[in-house]
């Protein structure tokens, strides 16, 4: 069974869990640049990662739009972020991004990344300074609040080779 990795990276996190997938799973890994070089009808098993982004998984549309023609394969999509991997959170993400129909062909996975302040471009710098201003200027924060604003005020690196235990169970099932 061959298996494929397409993935999307803006500050390294889905980058490293989807070669630590190449490595552990021994599949093909291609950055999402260069996903026009690839079969992916060659694939009994596709994976797209990438980062999410305000709610919304980063360039899943074009995954979208491939899963049609992948019916009859077991496809995955991860997703990593900053946010703690909690249950509800991480629920309403995949609601957001996946309709019921796709979800019923793909199954989601999140991997906890962190913040890469150094990579990232002056917009995205901007909309967390933003978020960050909107966190310290609430009157009577919730611990969620406070916990939030701690989080963001740094980069972190919060990526574990063992968020990936579930997602490669899956593809090896």
């Amino acid at each position: 069974m061959k298996t494929l990795v397409i993935y999307y990276s803006k500050t390294g996190f889905s980058k490293r869990y989807a070669q630590w997938l190449e490595e552990d799973l021994a599949c093909r890994c291609v950055p999402f640049s260069q996903r026009g070089s690839v079969d992916l009808a060659a694939y009994d098993k596709v994976v797209f990662g990438s980062s999410v982004h305000a709610g919304r998984i980063r360039k899943l549309g074009w995954f979208k739009k491939q899963m049609p023609r992948l019916k009859g394969k077991r496809l995955a999509v991860f997703f990593t972020g900053a946010m703690p991997p909690e249950k509800s959170a991480v629920e309403q993400c995949v609601a957001q991004n996946l309709t019921p129909e796709e979800r019923r062909q793909v199954r989601a996975f999140y991997l906890w990344g962190g913040l890469n302040y150094e990579a990232m471009g002056p917009v995205d710098k901007w909309m967390m300074g933003v978020f960050r201003k909107m966190l310290a200027g609430k009157k009577n924060p919730t611990q969620e609040d406070r916990m939030a604003a701690q989080m963001v005020a740094s980069s972190y690196d919060k990526a574990q080779r063992g968020y990936l235990e579930p997602l490669e169970e899956y593809l090896r099932g």
